[in-house]
């Protein structure tokens, strides 16, 4: 019974970890978009290029990926 208390304690841990995670990427996904835009008005096309570039294959690239990944 212990052992499966260890477990159910590893999960809770590991649950609390993913929350976390995914809090971190929403925050760096909203980041991003706000620099493309603040590029974008700026005049600077190739930095709001690149801030596009990392939201869509860094960011929802993953984000779709995890979606297919439900899927199956």
């Amino acid at each position: 019974m212990d052992s499966v208390m260890r477990k159910a304690d590893e999960l809770d841990r590991l649950v609390g970890e993913l929350v976390n995670l995914d809090e971190q990427r929403v925050c760096i996904g909203t980041k991003l978009v706000d620099l493309e835009h603040y590029f974008r008005k700026a005049g600077y096309p190739e930095l709001s290029r690149r801030a596009l570039d990392a939201f869509m294959t860094r960011y929802l690239g993953r984000v779709l990926e995890l979606a297919d990944g439900m899927r199956e």
